[in-house]
């Protein structure tokens, strides 16, 4: 049972990986426009370093995601997992890097889509850490 439930955070970790990426990607993309600054150069918006950073802490997740689901092993990957989707949450507030200022720009949602996934992620990383892991009995036999 324990294998089983490993295997099905792992899973649910490598989807949310994937829903992140799709997100930015794909049904929500980030702007990629570029805006001027006052000395005449040309930069990104803030929601494509967003994005970007975004989709490849996502990129991490799945990694580890797959190396827990293939060894059975969840123990590395759930600070990891907390670790990243704290990072992935806040990029898209004030503490992080963060998206456009007007409420209706399609970055908007594309950061709702990166904090729910955040969350949903660091939920499973805390129910991996506070689980019990099933405990193996080793019997030794003393011979006398």
């Amino acid at each position: 049972m324990q294998k089983k439930f490993s295997k099905i955070l792992s899973g649910i970790l490598v989807l949310v990986g994937f829903i992140i990426i799709g997100s930015i990607l794909i049904w929500s993309p980030v702007c990629k426009n570029m805006m001027e600054l006052a000395s005449g150069n040309m930069s990104h918006m803030r929601c494509y370093y967003t994005g970007q950073a975004s989709i490849l802490l996502s990129i991490v997740l799945i990694v580890a995601g797959i190396e827990s689901f293939l060894t059975n092993s969840r123990k590395p990957w759930t600070f990891i997992t907390i670790g990243i989707m704290f990072l992935v949450v806040t990029f898209g507030s004030k503490l992080g890097i963060g998206v456009c200022m007007k409420e209706t720009m399609r970055c908007n949602i594309t950061a709702t889509w990166i904090r729910i996934g955040g969350i949903v992620t660091m939920i499973c990383g805390l129910i991996s850490l506070f689980k019990e892991e099933e405990k193996e009995i080793i019997k030794i036999n003393i011979a006398s």
